[in-house]
This record gives C-alpha cells, sequence and structure tokens, in this order.
C-alpha cells in the first residue's frame, strides 16, 4: 500500500511526507517547503541540504528518498567573532559590511553572519547567508539586504557601526576561493545573468572578474516576474547574448548565472538556437 511506504522527512523544525523512491526537492516542493533550487540538474547548489542522519551534505535535486531523514538548510560551521571595518548603505534596502576576522573566504564562498544578542533574551540568534564579495586576501565584504532578514535584525544592521561585533560562520573542510577557478573562465570570454534579486552585485562580478579575465562582456538582469522562465524569452536577453556572441572572437562565450528558479532544461531551449551549449553556462545560487 502506498501508505507504507510514507517516510517522514524532517526540515528544521518542519516535518513532510515523501514516498520511497520520490526526489527529494520535488516531493518537499509539492508539500510547500522553503527550500532554494535552481537548475535542478546538480549543477548550481542551491537546493544544498545537510543530511543530519548521515552527517553529510545532500543536493536535494539529485537525492530518491530511501528513507526517513532529518534534514537541515544549514550545514555546521565554526563561528567566530568578527570586527565592523564599514558599513555603507548600497540603496534603502542593501547594506554592504566589510568585515575583519579570521577568515581566508574570498569571492563566491558562502558565509553565515548573525547579529549579537542579550544573553538573558530568549531570542535565538538566526544566521543569514551571504556570498563573499571580497578578492582573496582582503578583508571579508557581504551585502545585507532587507528583505532577508528579520525586521529586528534590519534595524540592528542599519545601527551598525565601526567596531561593532557580528558572529560569522565559516565552512570547514572546503577549499576555498575557487568559485571562478573551477569554472575555468581564465582569459575567455564571459557575460553574467541574474536574477532580479542579485541585481545588486552587479559590480561586484564586474571586479571579480575583470581581475580574472581581461573579456568580460556585460551584465544582464532578468525581468521581474513570478516565473523567470518567462525572462528568458525577452527579445532584451536574445539580443545581449548576440551581441555578446559577436564580441567574443574566438573563443566560446561563457554564460554565468547567478540565480535560482530557472531550470538547466529551461535554459537549453534558450540556448540551443543560439548555438551556445550548455557546458558554457555555469550556475551559481
Amino acid at each position: 500500500m502506498m501508505d507504507s511506504q510514507a517516510l517522514t522527512i524532517e526540515l528544521d523544525d518542519e516535518q513532510f511526507e515523501a514516498v520511497l523512491g520520490d526526489n527529494l526537492l520535488s516531493s518537499l516542493l509539492s508539500q510547500g517547503a522553503d527550500v532554494r533550487y535552481g537548475c535542478r540538474a546538480g549543477a548550481c547548489g542551491a537546493c544544498r541540504l545537510y543530511d543530519a542522519s548521515n552527517c553529510e551534505s545532500i543536493l536535494s535535486c539529485q537525492t530518491t528518498v530511501a528513507s526517513a531523514m532529518s534534514l537541515t538548510r544549514q550545514t555546521p560551521a565554526e563561528s567566530s567573532s568578527f570586527s565592523v571595518l564599514s558599513h555603507v548603505s548600497l540603496n534603502e534596502a542593501s547594506i554592504e559590511l566589510t568585515l575583519l576576522g579570521p577568515s581566508d573566504e574570498s569571492f563566491g564562498d558562502r558565509v553565515f553572519v548573525s547579529f549579537p544578542f542579550e544573553k538573558l533574551s530568549d531570542e535565538q540568534a538566526h544566521f543569514y547567508e551571504c556570498m563573499a564579495l571580497n578578492l582573496a586576501g582582503a578583508p571579508l565584504k557581504v551585502v545585507l539586504q532587507k528583505k532577508y532578514l528579520s525586521d529586528e535584525d534590519w534595524l540592528r544592521a542599519l545601527a551598525l557601526a565601526s567596531d561593532d561585533k557580528l558572529d560569522v560562520q565559516l565552512s570547514t573542510g572546503m577549499r576555498k576561493g575557487r568559485l571562478l577557478f573551477e569554472m575555468d573562465i581564465a582569459d575567455v570570454s564571459v557575460v553574467v545573468i541574474t536574477s532580479p534579486d542579485n541585481a545588486i552585485f552587479e559590480s561586484y562580478w564586474r571586479e571579480a572578474l575583470l581581475d580574472y579575465t581581461p573579456t568580460f562582456l556585460g551584465h544582464f538582469t532578468l525581468f521581474a516576474n513570478n516565473d523567470l522562465t518567462l525572462s528568458l524569452a525577452d527579445d532584451a536577453l536574445i539580443a545581449f547574448l548576440q551581441e555578446a556572441l559577436a564580441n567574443s572572437g574566438n573563443t566560446p562565450l561563457q554564460l554565468i548565472y547567478h540565480g535560482q528558479n530557472v531550470s538547466a532544461k529551461d535554459w537549453s531551449l534558450l540556448l540551443r538556437p543560439l548555438r551556445i551549449h550548455m557546458n558554457q553556462l555555469h550556475f551559481v545560487r
């Protein structure tokens, strides 16, 4: 019977049911679970969860449910205290922080930032995932966006001053600063396409890529839409890619997609008529 195959999936403080043999990501999404995803092909890492049952990190889009699972969105990491070196408002909803602490993270690495709270408070510190934006050897730089923070923590972010302290969790047992290296894009033509939520990162991509390759051909932000796959049919995007192809010379054009919720299949439908192969597309969550 179907019921005899039902298995409990614990995700942080929520419980879901899955059937033996189900795809984990599809099952969670079908029940309204808040799980990030991107390519659904195991390339971008957006759907990564931590399996506490087996003490390992998994890609939910590539995982078949074989037993009950205890999962969390946050991978265990070491926490350290960092000092605020600078605090810059990028716009009314985004703040750039430069932090000094024991970190060798650089562009593309993932860190988790939390605001200290009163020890006697019942409040629990919440860690927010951020992308390291600094070049190798520079102090850690991150951007905090209002839409991802609680109201209380956004007020804390606005009130930060130099030498204030933040807690930062750093991933352990991972090679750092290898995002661009692993794309193998040195000395080739590159464009960056971002989801609307990630438009704020344009200048950071530009700085990182110009330090890595002399042929950065531009940045394009998909238009805001509840279904980002519809943005791929935008004439402006197609024109942008056609111009980049014309300017790429003799090297295959490399595309970086910084965003989520657009599958590799959807990208393939866009890129095939342009004769851009899927191995030229790189996903960044």
